[in-house]
């Protein structure tokens, strides 16, 4: 019996804006106000994103948008404001207890001895304590498959998926919820792929995933902490990419140099579609600040300069 014909790929349509804008903006502020708490001196300034993750978190609850997204955001925040404080206050206990007294006009000024072995009496700063980054998850298999997954940041959190698959025909990857019911199609290419994309954006805890491959496959769940950042200078990648923002606003110069949908998403205070062409582009188009997570959809290579 002759194998059924393989279906042609499915042109995605133009993609639209999730509704849970504020509950990504809360996990992603929260994540960056949780991280800057922990860092001595820049927890000077981190009440300042931990505060916007608590009301960006109450807003998304408020709106019961994406509600797993918007907790994990206030509860980050809030544990981000009370590690400021007490990373804050150690290091002004420090260098309060290191200050070197002034002596007045009737007092002789001692003279600094030499350097010598004898230990120094001064206190040591204390290392802050670090981020724990999840473990990747990482599935494989060949052909077509239905497989189980779990998230490394939680079942409601947001994930990077490295995917790869090596073949001649169709290729496609859904998200499946706790129903087996498709959520989001997470690739559809023809033969060879490899490339990173966003899972769970939309806050519907998917458990499974549902594969449709002529060869092997590999899918690398990681968590949000441990993807590449950039801050303004140039970032560079080939296909389909997910990275962290935590720049300044500005003035975006991206290029590519593919022939399919070049596609690149800004999801921060809010979710920006700032390119949404096919083949090859060049231009320059607004940016918002960060922290925000950036997803690109390409099949060439591309950069984005941040001025």
């Amino acid at each position: 019996m002759d194998p059924s014909p393989v279906a042609p790929p499915i042109m995605a349509p133009p993609v639209t804006a999730p509704p849970s804008g504020l509950a990504v903006a809360a996990l992603v502020t929260g994540i960056a106000a949780f991280v800057m708490a922990c860092i001595p001196f820049v927890s000077f300034i981190a009440f300042l994103p931990a505060l916007a993750a608590g009301g960006l978190g109450i807003a998304a609850l408020v709106r019961k948008a994406g509600r797993g997204k918007a907790v994990t955001g206030l509860v980050l925040g809030t544990l981000a404001f009370f590690i400021a404080i007490a990373v804050s206050a150690a290091l002004v206990g420090a260098v309060s207890t290191t200050r070197v007294p002034v002596a007045d006009g009737n007092e002789e000024v001692p003279v600094a001895s030499s350097p010598s072995a004898e230990p120094s009496s001064t206190p040591t700063e204390e290392a802050p304590a670090p981020v724990t980054v999840p473990a990747d998850k990482t599935y494989q298999g060949s052909g077509d498959s239905v497989v189980s997954i779990e998230l490394p940041d939680g079942p409601d959190s947001a994930s990077a998926a490295t995917i790869s698959h090596v073949g001649s025909s169709n290729f496609a990857v859904w998200a499946l919820d706790s129903n087996m019911e498709q959520l989001d199609l997470l690739v559809n290419e023809i033969g060879n792929y490899k490339g990173t994309v966003l899972l769970n954006l939309s806050g519907n805890t998917p458990t499974s995933l549902e594969i449709t491959a002529d060869g092997p496959w590999t899918v690398t769940l990681h968590s949000i902490l441990s993807l590449r950042e950039f801050t303004g200078a140039t970032a560079k990648g080939v296909g389909d990419d997910v990275l962290v923002y935590r720049g300044k606003a500005g003035v975006a110069s991206i290029t590519h140099d593919g022939s399919s949908n070049f596609a690149v998403w800004n999801y921060g205070d809010r979710s920006d579609l700032v390119v949404n062409e096919i083949g090859q582009y060049s231009g320059d188009v607004r940016w918002s600040s960060g922290p925000s997570v950036v997803a690109i959809t390409a099949d060439g290579n591309w950069s984005i300069t941040v001025k």
